[in-house]
């Protein structure tokens, strides 16, 4: 009984720390994911954009890099997105962590149809968006410019749909 006992208090040391260590970063991470963090970044025709210019609007907000096959599947679906949801207040943003992306994305552009803006990353708006460290990753950002959803991985419009007309409000 005595060593069960020990044995059990020697487990707790160990073990409540480090549960106390996972919900205080769980805690911190919903806490800084809260707000989406703003940029400012170049678009493929040079012009500097910056979230903050659509406060107010629903966003997707994608990274994605053109030598990826699910990357250039999901656009389909968020050119017909941005189409549908454009003119009730929705935005796609796309941004690019292609390498040379001056020479690879204005053709990539072309061809896939693209009807939003696409945006060269930073090493900075990687490190602010979590380290984006795979690919894709989609954010949805409300009107008030926080982080509602995020995805790792391809998206297809049945699955974020809902939570876009969700954000948009019930005004559809």
């Amino acid at each position: 009984m005595k060593r069960y006992f020990l044995n059990t208090i020697k487990a707790a040391t160990i073990i409540l720390p480090m549960l106390l260590f996972v919900v205080l970063i769980a805690c911190q991470s919903k806490a800084d994911a809260t707000k989406a963090p703003n940029f400012h970044l170049l678009d493929v025709n040079g012009n500097l954009v910056s979230l903050s210019d659509y406060k107010g609007k629903v966003v997707l907000l994608n990274f994605f890099a053109t030598y990826c096959p699910p990357c250039r599947v999901e656009m389909r679906d968020f050119v017909k997105l941005q189409n549908k949801y454009g003119p009730k207040g929705f935005v796609v943003l796309a941004i690019s962590v292609d390498q040379n992306p001056h020479i690879v994305l204005p053709r990539f552009v072309r061809a896939m149809r693209l009807n939003f803006p696409v945006l060269i990353a930073t090493s900075k708006v990687i490190k602010d968006y979590g380290d984006i460290y795979a690919l894709p990753v989609t954010f949805i950002i409300d009107r008030n410019q926080r982080i509602i959803k995020s995805f790792l991985g391809m998206v297809t419009e049945e699955r974020i749909e809902p939570i876009i007309v969700k954000a948009l409000g019930t005004d559809i």
